[in-house]
């Protein structure tokens, strides 16, 4: 006669295996969805700042709604994965920024000009804009994702919105980015306007896309980087509280819209990482801080950020490396 505790621990170890395998399942579904491209090549890839307890992830992101078209990117997003720290760093880079762009352009030939950093990707797509990063800034970029910025209403709306603190003036700011969202989305004129702001707002994707792409409201580009990295950590805060059926519904209409040069295998291990990394402490920044920049004028007219590299070097050191 068999023991009962034995019995036990016999079916409580099948449940947890038939779960196990099933949810790898999932996990393999859902990268199944994304859209992998080969990596292109890549010049600078010999940063200082590299540890490998530290992942770097670029997150690019544009308006151009095709990563094809490599039109200038609205969003650079660096994500750090400290597992030592056990942190979360997202680090805005400031698009106007002037650096060095140096590697290898769209038709194979060496790249080397000043410009302003969201022109990287236009010459040489997104390695050149991994080596720009690298190369100014001294920190290792792994890898990286690309998402459209109508993406976000599915991925908002899948978790069942997000609670944002919105001024009356970012409400009436929001309009005009919405009016030409409705457009694309096929919506009436006029859909999901907000009459005024409030704390804690349950906004919808397509709100919630107005909010990371508002520019005229505040100080301009600088808080545009801050409401987007704002919007990012409550999907992520929303998708963690989810129950099963949101959650799927989140992988899904994530999964669905990134493009990336991780291959398969890479994807699932990152996946992992991600799930052991729910209860780190999410922080953000933005380079160049308060203190490391100045107004300039580029050779051509354009208005620029003139940057003190070693300041912002330091902190990037100092806040994701702990050093």
């Amino acid at each position: 006669k068999r023991h009962p505790i034995k019995t036990f621990f016999k079916v409580l170890i099948i449940i947890l295996l038939v779960v196990f395998i099933l949810a790898n399942v999932l996990i393999w579904r859902y990268i199944g969805m994304v859209n992998k491209v080969q990596r292109g090549q890549r010049t600078n890839t010999d940063a200082s700042m590299n540890s490998s307890d530290v992942r770097n992830i670029l997150l690019i992101g544009s308006d151009t709604r095709n990563a094809d078209e490599r039109g200038r990117t609205d969003s650079m997003i660096l994500l750090s994965i400290n597992s030592t720290t056990k942190e979360i760093t997202m680090t805005s880079f400031m698009r106007d920024m002037y650096v060095n762009i140096k590697g290898i352009d769209a038709d194979g030939n060496d790249i080397d000009t000043w410009s302003k950093l969201n022109a990287a990707y236009v010459y040489g797509g997104a390695e050149l804009l991994m080596d720009t990063i690298e190369y100014n800034f001294d920190i290792a970029v792994d890898d990286y994702v690309y998402i459209d910025f109508l993406s976000f209403v599915d991925i908002v709306d899948a978790v069942g919105g997000i609670e944002l603190d919105i001024s009356d003036e970012e409400a009436e700011g929001m309009k005009p980015p919405m009016a030409e969202q409705n457009k694309l989305l096929g919506n009436k004129k006029g859909t999901d306007y907000l009459d005024k702001g409030g704390k804690k707002l349950l906004v919808n994707g397509n709100q919630a896309l107005a909010y990371a792409r508002l520019r005229y409201v505040g100080n301009a580009d600088f808080q545009r980087t801050e409401r987007q990295r704002t919007v990012i950590t409550k999907i992520i805060e929303k998708a963690k509280s989810s129950d099963p059926l949101t959650i799927d519904k989140f992988a899904k209409a994530s999964m669905s819209h990134l493009t990336t040069n991780m291959s398969q295998t890479q994807l699932f291990a990152l996946t992992y990482k991600a799930i052991f990394s729910m209860n780190y402490e999410i922080k953000s920044m933005r380079i160049p801080d308060d203190d490391s920049y100045s107004y300039g004028t580029s050779s051509d007219g354009q208005s620029i950020l003139e940057v003190d590299f070693e300041a912002c070097k330091a902190l990037l050191r100092k806040d994701i490396y702990n050093q």
